[in-house]
């Protein structure tokens, strides 16, 4: 964040000596990011983990050649494991370059560090085909959740080494309502009470903690569960809960359920709100004492933004708790709804209080539906949003899966007749801001009644439909558009994947399956970037997240990502920072990314998305298998 600020407020500095000097190492740094966006690349692309014995192998080769070229995969003694001949595609948008085609079904038995020759273009980075090459990905991918608790010590032996071990960070939280000015000069008078909010997760690059967030995280992880992904029995992730006789998915989605139920105001507390949307009208905006019994606070965190690096126990930023907001609100009564529906005849009693907080949840967003969240509070993300149709949908779905009552399922028509389409289109997936593919997702699968059920599932494949029409039409054959890539772009492509994934569980289509492997494939190195999004996995993985103590890439004494981190992705909707700035005029869709610090818009990591690529990892080692 503090380059941001001094890229910015050089810009009109008078030219004395001083500046001059400030001048010179501002070029430094924005040639550090444009070395970093320069990075080398090969022209050859495919995946950088792996595929499953028989499975289809894609690759790509970026050439200005138009006729067919020939290719081959080989083996590290030079063996011939496939050949062929290349697929024009063209020019590619997404990436500015021409680009041709390699696909086989040839790979049926067991390799490792094959490569792909193509003719006269070059070769890529090795890959292994094994029946359990997705299988440490799904590990590590979830281990991301232990690295980033709150409250508890982090220790080597379940995180993977010395160098990530650390001290206990944000101990105990017992916090207010924030108090003070917001950004918009809007005083704020805080609450009189204060909720322990210890544990949970860090959201992404920052020490917050985000309720919607959350919300969708702990959803993926959990329907993991739900979808009965196996390799997950206790104490095969290796977890400090590890012999406690639970499931580690649950172990380790129990950690942020128990925060965000926290977060839930208690009968008769009072707290100050804004209802009705204030865009426009922050100049008269005030603040009302209103009782928020049953509503949650949108959002725990740091008042002012934790400077660059820092580790957790050694931040010293005062902490409050944001206003509640409906989208918080619904977001923790559609997990408690979930949570009480996995726990039953496991835990009942925690069953239970989910159960309980999710109803007064549902209740409260009823009584307050316009409690919106903006970007005012400093110090933190705002996740905001002043339209809740999605969730208000996805937590009537929720509650309507777990306890078949008729008044859900006729809210649940009701909200869905006043979402603008549905079902969601080809177009769409879900997103902690789009919520109701989650209520979809679950409704395919949980719905008590046959033909909500049923209506669910023609939704979802609806959708995935489309994607695998998109596919046809993108080089790099995958189900998403060539041009528009937003920020955290990796989570859009993991949601399409478990939408794909659960079209595949339901209805064995293998168009489903490869299309969802496919998104797999582009994150671990079938990409533009030539690159695994993916630390760890991967010859080429990205290495220097924006995350406060993983900043080992430009910081001494700071560790790099640990394997299974999961980076946000090309982004050329919002070219937010310092490092977006320098590139954007020079990059297309699915280049404009960089492997720096700085380059918070593009490779910050962040829960939602890693939840999902965590859900299609272990999807991907799951299927297929036999009993």
């Amino acid at each position: 964040m503090a380059s941001a600020l001094v890229l910015a407020g050089c810009a009109t500095a008078p030219q004395d000596d001083g500046a001059s000097a400030a001048a010179a190492q501002i070029s430094a740094r924005q040639q550090e990011y444009l070395n970093a966006f320069n990075a080398p690349r090969n022209p050859v692309r495919a995946t950088q983990t792996g595929i499953r014995p028989g499975y289809t192998f894609v690759g790509i080769a970026e050439t200005d050649i138009a006729e067919p070229l020939n290719w081959r995969i080989l083996a590290p003694n030079g063996a011939v494991a496939a050949e062929g001949m290349t697929i024009p595609q063209g020019f590619h948008e997404g990436s500015n370059a021409n680009i041709q085609l390699v696909i086989t079904d040839a790979l049926r038995t067991p390799a490792t560090q094959l490569v792909l020759d193509v003719e006269g273009v070059g070769k890529s980075h090795p890959f292994d085909v094994s029946e359990n090459v997705f299988n440490k990905l799904k590990y590590d991918t979830l281990r991301y959740f232990y690295h980033n608790r709150v409250a508890v010590p982090i220790e080597a032996e379940y995180a993977g080494g010395q160098q990530w071990a650390r001290p206990t960070g944000h101990e105990r939280e017992l916090l207010t309502c924030f108090s003070g000015s917001d950004k918009y000069d809007v005083k704020w008078p805080g609450c009189d009470y204060k909720l322990d909010v210890s544990g949970g997760w860090y959201d992404a690059g920052d020490h917050s903690k985000y309720v919607v967030n959350g919300g969708v995280s702990v959803w993926a992880l959990l329907n993991a569960y739900e979808r009965g992904t196996k390799g997950f029995e206790d104490g095969a992730a290796n977890l400090p809960e590890s012999g406690n006789g639970l499931n580690d998915l649950l172990d380790e989605a129990r950690v942020n359920i128990d925060y965000m139920l926290s977060m839930q105001a208690k009968p008769g507390m009072e707290a100050p709100i804004l209802r009705g949307n204030m865009s426009g009208q922050w100049e008269t905006a005030e603040p009302e004492l209103t009782d928020v019994s049953g509503m949650v606070h949108h959002k725990s965190g740091d008042t002012s933004w934790p400077d660059f690096p820092v580790m957790p126990h050694e931040s010293n930023r005062a902490r409050a708790l944001a206003p509640p907001s409906t989208a918080a609100t619904l977001h923790v009564a559609a997990v408690g709804a979930q949570c009480a529906r996995v726990f039953q005849g496991i835990d009942d009693a925690y069953a239970n209080k989910c159960l309980s907080a999710a109803k007064r949840a549902y209740k409260a967003a009823q009584r307050l539906p316009d409690v919106y969240a903006y970007d005012n509070i400093p110090g933190s993300g705002p996740y905001g949003s002043t339209d809740v149709r999605e969730e208000f949908y996805w937590a009537a779905a929720e509650l309507y899966a777990t306890t078949g009552a008729a008044k859900y399922a006729d809210d649940l028509k009701r909200y869905q007749s006043e979402l603008d389409q549905w079902p969601i289109s080809e177009y769409q997936q879900p997103s902690w801001s789009a919520t109701s593919g989650y209520g979809i997702l679950t409704l395919s699968r949980f719905a008590p009644d046959e033909n909500i059920r049923a209506e669910a599932q023609a939704a979802l494949l609806n959708t995935t439909n489309g994607y695998v029409q998109q596919t046809r039409f993108e080089g790099y054959q995958i189900p998403m558009s060539r041009g528009v890539w937003p920020w955290g772009s990796m989570g859009l492509l993991g949601n399409r994947g478990v939408m794909l994934g659960t079209a595949y569980d339901l209805t064995g289509d293998t168009r489903y399956r490869d299309g969802a492997l496919d998104l797999l494939d582009y994150v671990l190195g079938r990409n533009p970037r030539d690159l695994s999004y993916v630390a760890g996995h991967g010859e080429n993985a990205f290495k220097a997240p924006h995350h406060r103590h993983w900043a080992g890439a430009q910081y001494e004494g700071y560790p790099l990502p640990p394997p299974g981190a999961v980076a946000g992705g090309p982004n050329n909707t919002d070219p937010a920072g310092p490092v977006a700035r320098v590139i954007f005029d020079q990059c297309h869709a699915q280049t404009c990314y960089a492997d720096h610090v700085d380059a918070y818009s593009l490779n910050e990591v962040a829960i939602n998305w890693q939840a999902v690529t965590f859900w299609l990892a272990a999807w991907a080692d799951d299927i297929d298998r036999a009993e």
